[in-house]
């Protein structure tokens, strides 16, 4: 039998669906709990934006305080990332000119894989620290692509489910069901943090440890109900 493929999605794919992707599997692959095989992975909505520079201003800018918070951005770049954050942070991307906007892609360009390689190593010493294998450990920024054998599809927040269901738009008939991770265990979602270093990891880290038993007892529900679907 082919793998079910249940799928968390959130912008990148660097630190929260990676850390789903890593508990479920170590807990729950190869389970005779689920009744299917399952394999447990991620991806993000934006991946391809954040490779071609082109994501909003507003999140440029949040990576540019993230580089000042995690002191990647050095020298000249330095005193242009003060300079972009005390006049346009916060700000409505409609009111910065197109000159500002060209120099703080340039400055993102060079500075988002420095945060983003942080950010994944202190995904990785969380969950190493909770004990996870280190075999267990995904790559980060896997752009999200449709697969036939994906069942299900859990955004980490609102607007991802958004992205999701315009991805699907012209493709309807093929969309899986899609549940907002803290719909489906009925807690808050996990928002999207730039900054904390092991601590906004072991956080992320707690909340799907916390949860995980729950999550797998409605995903089993979820996947039952998709087979009994699929026969009748």
């Amino acid at each position: 039998m082919k793998n079910y493929i249940v799928r968390a999605v959130d912008w990148g794919n660097i630190q929260r669906s990676p850390t789903f992707q890593a508990i479920f599997n170590y807990f729950f692959s190869g389970s005779n709990e689920l009744g299917v095989p399952i394999v447990f992975d991620s991806a993000g909505t934006h991946v391809n934006d954040i490779t071609g520079n082109s994501t909003p201003i507003k999140k440029q800018l949040d990576i540019i305080e993230a580089g000042i918070y995690y002191d990647v951005i050095k020298g000249q770049n330095r005193h242009l990332a003060d300079d972009f954050l005390g006049k346009w942070y916060g700000k409505n991307e409609k009111y910065i000119p197109n000159n500002e906007k060209r120099e703080i892609t340039q400055l993102y360009s060079k500075i988002k894989t420095d945060v983003h390689l942080l950010q994944m190593k202190f995904r990785n010493e969380a969950l190493l620290d909770e004990g996870i294998p280190e075999d267990y450990l995904p790559q980060m920024k896997v752009p999200f692509v449709h697969k036939t054998n994906i069942k299900i599809i859990l955004p980490i927040e609102e607007n991802i489910a958004q992205d999701i269901d315009d991805y699907y738009q012209n493709i309807k008939d093929q969309q899986p069901l899609t549940k907002i991770y803290g719909n489906l265990v009925g807690i808050a979602p996990l928002k999207d943090e730039l900054t904390g270093g092991i601590r906004t990891a072991k956080k992320q880290v707690k909340y799907f440890m916390d949860t995980r038993e729950k999550a797998i007892n409605e995903i089993i529900k979820l996947i039952s109900n998709i087979k009994e679907n699929s026969n009748s």
